[in-house]
């Protein structure tokens, strides 16, 4: 029997990430230029153990699918910003307005 490496980064727990999205500018624009911001929709947030040597950390990330169909983490794209949560346009009206 073959000897298993243990995993350098594995993802723990996956949980639906409905109405979120990853916020991102475009690295690419000039000097005097404002920054073009992306949004992309998250479809899960996963927690995932990263292993250096004999320290192990856990940090949660959101994960999207990119335009080839790859699964990516949010936070290590480049020109990532932040995490967003995208509101209901919707708002209920209270009674009488």
């Amino acid at each position: 029997m073959s000897k298993i490496k243990e995993a350098k980064r594995a993802i723990l727990q996956i949980m639906p990430a409905d109405g979120w999205v990853a916020v991102c500018t475009d690295e690419e624009e000039g000097e005097g230029t404002p920054p073009v911001t992306t949004c992309l929709p998250l479809f899960a947030w996963a927690i995932v153990r990263e292993i250096d040597g004999k320290r192990a950390s856990t940090q949660v990330t959101g994960l999207f699918i990119d335009d080839e169909g790859q699964i990516c983490e949010a936070c290590w794209c480049a020109g990532f910003l932040r995490y967003e949560r995208i509101e209901n346009l919707e708002q209920p009206h209270a009674a009488g307005t």
